[in-house]
């Protein structure tokens, strides 16, 4: 069996087929134009009991807004990068399975004997993106290396393709909760001697020291190929690899507390393992990184605080695939859980927590509207730039007709005049996941209106279990994560009108 077994042949190629066939399947009202517009696409996918694949939550997009334009009331959209879209979208999925299981209706989740519920067993649920996450996923060497990096290259101006390689292991093991396997899983995939160009030192895996500089711990093990000017002293399988001499960049930035990119030409343009904030132009944002959030869905799940209350236990992805496009399976490992490792093996978890490390995979097929396909199909690559809008579509009755678009946070038409009001809200805005919150509970809670009168923050906090471990994270591993101005937060149900 191979190692996409686990999950059924070509796993990784049948993801990015449904995810771009459920793309296609949606209107032409904020896609791309054909005059050199892309985008970026992400999915959360459902596999059944046999094997078969069925989107459950899309979006895509690029953009994010600044500190500066924050909403009060929870009504606009803070980040639209795609991978954050279909998360929030999924969330309108989980409530509407949630009120299914409740009523007795067809649904993925099942009531518990302790009246939580959970995900029917042969259930699972992976996550899909045509692109690298933005951050420390996107920081990788853009030389050929025939053990790290895959995907697609420009060398000497042709396009190189290189394998899909996965993180082998024990997938299922770590799936099944078996914290045991995960040290085993999580080495440091190269365990070779690496040595400075300019000869002044010489580095073993085996014999490393991590330095804590602030607030972030430097593990020499994160200083990799993708990310320094080093070159590699030791060949495998008789193959000489090639010098490091640039790496692939993101626009992220580091955040307070984090050690700073040096910026300098080159290999040492970047640090890995950061922190880092939202690509942004002009007004900064203080949104965290995909790389950043994609770490924390693996320990805190992807449901969130709010439907913590709803599940006996947090909503694990189990794989992630990636598109075709420039990538290291190296630099997404360390981005989604190698990183923090030895951080997190000294914080202890409430109940039901842990570390569950999804299985990586990339995808041979590439998403039609990615910036490398429609850069090669348009006859004016200075053309070319990101869509401003941001798709939103779940497999809920919200969104049966059509998908929804966004831009700038906003519903896609929205005045001045509408600003604020819900003409101008999207399905997946606080404010309005806020009222689907506080109806399911009254449908589904002994508890009578637990919310009236209670501020975001408040109705979240009342999930103690996840606040815990959000606040253990922070504490102990995340601890330069930004913090949003609390008006942010302390809105109401009713503070636009909404009873």
């Amino acid at each position: 069996m191979s190692v996409t077994g686990v999950f059924g042949e070509n796993f990784p190629d049948r993801v990015s087929d449904a995810c771009t066939k459920k793309f296609n399947s949606l209107g032409k009202m904020g896609k791309p134009k054909d005059d050199g517009e892309y985008t970026l696409l992400a999915c959360v996918v459902k596999r059944d009991t046999d094997g078969n694949l069925e989107v459950v939550s899309l979006g895509t997009g690029s953009k994010c807004i600044g500190a500066s334009l924050l909403p009060h009331h929870g009504n606009v959209l803070h980040d639209s990068h795609a991978e954050v879209i279909a998360r929030r979208a999924f969330l309108l999925y989980l409530i509407d399975q949630i009120g299914r299981a409740a009523s007795g209706s067809g649904s993925v989740l099942e009531r518990k004997e302790n009246g939580k519920f959970g995900i029917k067993p042969g259930f699972s649920f992976h996550f899909y993106s045509s692109h690298t996450p933005c951050g420390d996923a996107s920081i990788f060497s853009k030389q050929e290396f025939s053990q790290d990096c895959f995907g697609e290259e420009l060398l000497d101006g042709k396009e190189v393709i290189f394998g899909d390689k996965v993180n082998t292991g024990a997938c299922k093991s770590l799936i099944d909760g078996d914290r045991s396997s995960l040290e085993s899983i999580v080495q440091p995939p190269l365990k070779k001697l690496k040595s400075m160009q300019d000869g002044s030192s010489i580095l073993s895996y085996q014999s490393l020291n991590c330095q804590n500089r602030g607030n972030l711990t430097v593990c020499l093990q994160d200083i990799s190929e993708n990310s320094s000017n080093i070159t590699d002293t030791h060949t495998q399988n008789g193959e000489k690899p090639i010098e490091a001499t640039d790496i692939h960049r993101t626009g992220a930035k580091c955040v307070s507390g984090e050690l700073e990119d040096p910026k300098v030409p080159g290999a040492n343009y970047h640090v890995t393992g950061a922190l880092r904030t939202k690509p942004g132009r002009g007004d900064p944002t203080l949104s965290m990184s995909c790389s950043d959030k994609i770490f924390k869905w693996t320990v805190l799940g992807v449901q969130g605080a709010s439907l913590m209350l709803f599940l006996e236990k947090p909503i694990y992805l189990e794989s992630i695939t990636i598109g075709h496009c420039p990538y290291s399976q190296e630099a997404m490992e360390r981005a989604v859980f190698a990183r923090f490792r030895d951080q997190l093996q000294k914080v202890n978890l409430p109940p039901g927590f842990q570390q569950i490390i999804p299985c990586i995979f990339q995808s041979s097929t590439a998403f039609p509207y990615s910036r490398s396909v429609v850069t090669n199909n348009c006859t004016d690559p200075d053309r070319v730039k990101p869509s401003p809008s941001t798709l939103i579509w779940s497999l809920t009755d919200f969104h049966s007709s059509k998908h929804e678009v966004s831009v700038n946070g906003c519903k896609l038409g929205t005045t001045k005049k509408n600003i604020g009001t819900s003409k101008s809200w999207v399905s997946i805005c606080r404010q309005v996941l806020l009222q689907k919150f506080v109806l399911l509970l009254k449908k589904t809670s002994s508890v009578s209106e637990p919310c009236d009168g209670k501020t975001y923050t408040e109705c979240k906090e009342l999930s103690g279990n996840y606040q815990a471990a959000w606040r253990t994270l922070k504490n102990h591993v995340l601890r330069n994560w930004t913090k949003k101005p609390g008006y942010t937060r302390e809105f109401k149900l009713d503070s636009c009108g909404i009873k």
